[in-house]
This record gives structure tokens, sequence and C-alpha cells, in this order.
């Protein structure tokens, strides 16, 4: 199932039974809190976890793939050459960073504003959405990278574009062309 779907589906449940049991009385702001800081720290726990796995595996296979050097224009695109350990630990990095500003802008939401409903949302879909990232599936989980699995990842752009992985083939030959135009401007 599509996960946009799964996470509309998962938000109106939780609404139901926020409205249901009126989990947005005061004295359930405790709970709630207590909820989404646990969340928080099992997702930390995982991610260094993950983090000592990675570093214990040194998977030392060279990964060469191509990136979008700006989110706002995806034509233009830079060679990474790394290893897959390096890799990881970029992703996990990555993951982090993303977890910390979500929390903040939750933290800013809640204390400022008083909203509780994002805390019981997050509780959940914060568990959800570190299931299903890559690195949970092949580090944890045990699954092999095959498929969508396979790295690099596929990056979501949030423009609804995404950045396709690129072969080593395709890498040359672009490389070649920018070659090519630097010699032809030199000129």
């Amino acid at each position: 199932m599509n996960p946009a779907i799964t996470n509309l589906i998962v938000v109106f449940g939780l609404m139901q039974v926020a409205n249901k049991f009126e989990l947005d009385k005061e004295e359930n702001t405790p709970y709630l809190r207590a909820a989404y800081l646990g969340m928080q720290i099992v997702s930390v726990i995982v991610w260094g976890l993950i983090y000592s796995k990675v570093v214990a595996a040194n998977d030392q296979t060279p990964l060469v793939y191509t990136e979008a050097a700006n989110a706002l224009d995806p034509s233009n695109t830079t060679t990474i050459r790394t290893t897959v350990k390096d890799y990881d630990i970029k992703k996990i990095i990555e993951q982090l960073r993303s977890q910390a500003i979500a929390a903040a802008i939750l933290g800013l939401m809640h204390f400022k504003f008083g909203y509780l409903r994002p805390l019981l949302l997050q509780s959940i879909l914060g568990f959800k959405a570190l299931y299903s990232t890559q690195l949970v599936q092949i580090h944890l989980l045990g699954k092999q990278p095959v498929a969508e699995l396979v790295r690099p990842w596929k990056a979501a752009n949030p423009f609804g574009e995404t950045v396709k992985p690129t072969t080593e083939k395709e890498i040359k030959a672009k490389e070649k062309r920018e070659a090519k135009k630097k010699a032809n401007h030199q000129d």
C-alpha cells in the first residue's frame, strides 16, 4: 500500500480516537508529552544502534552516484564517490538532523501555541516513519539491499520529482561531456 495513503488512514484513525477519548483535555498533556518524548528517545537509540552496526560492518564497497547540487535545480548534479559505510553514516546524520528539526517545530507548536494533537500524531507516525526507513530495514530487520533497498536510495524532492540514482556508465558519459564543454570554452 502507498505510504501516503497509509499515513492518511493512520491520521484519520488517530483523530477519531482522540475525539472519542477526548485526548485534548488538559489532564492528558503529560501523557502525550511522555509518549512523544519516549518515541524520540527510542528513535535516537535506534539510530545509535544502527550507527554501531554500520561502523562494525565497515563495508568499504565503492558507491558512485549523482546527487542534485541544488534542490531547486535537479538538473544540476554532482558526482559522489564514497563507500557504503560512509553513505550509511551520512544518511544516519541526515535522519538525526531531520528528527531534531521536526522536534523543534513540534515543540514550538506545542509550547507556544498549545497544540496537543501533533504530539499524539507524531508519537505514532514517528515509529511508522522510523520502521519504514531503508537503514532500519537493512541493518535492524536484516533485509537484503535489493529492489528499493539498493543504494543509493531515491531522494525525495520536496517539489514532487525524485532524483534517480545513476549508473557508473552514465556518470562517466556525463563527466566526458563536461570535460568536452570545458575544453571548448577554453579554446
